[in-house]
């Protein structure tokens, strides 16, 4: 199925990745700019990426992203989580049991 191509999707799928990223307790900075790369080629409106890095810098917890509408491209979702967890040359602990996590959320069954 193809990814939907409105900001909602691309929305959730940010706060997804945030959720990945900070899996880890910290955000590396080329992960950070992967992100707001991201959030600036899907569209994502600017007062929800504010809102997001408010809660970055402030450590406050991240929203849930909508999984309903994340698995209507599950496997768009996936590969773009597997994208983020290389984009700072390291693979951590958290980062793979995050991956799995995200792939029995999206339903998908285990790698």
């Amino acid at each position: 199925m193809t990814p939907p191509t409105d900001e909602r999707f691309y929305t959730e799928l940010l706060k997804l990745l945030l959720q990945v990223a900070w899996s880890d307790d910290e955000l590396d900075p080329r992960e950070a700019q992967a992100l707001i790369g991201a959030a600036r080629r899907w569209s994502v409106p600017p007062h929800e990426l504010q809102r997001l890095e408010r809660c970055l810098e402030l450590g406050e917890p991240l929203p849930v992203p909508n999984l309903g509408l994340l698995r209507q491209s599950p496997e768009e979702v996936l590969a773009t989580v597997r994208t983020l967890i290389a984009t700072d040359s390291q693979v951590h602990f958290a980062e793979e049991e995050m991956l799995g996590q995200v792939r029995e959320m999206l339903g998908l069954p285990p790698a």
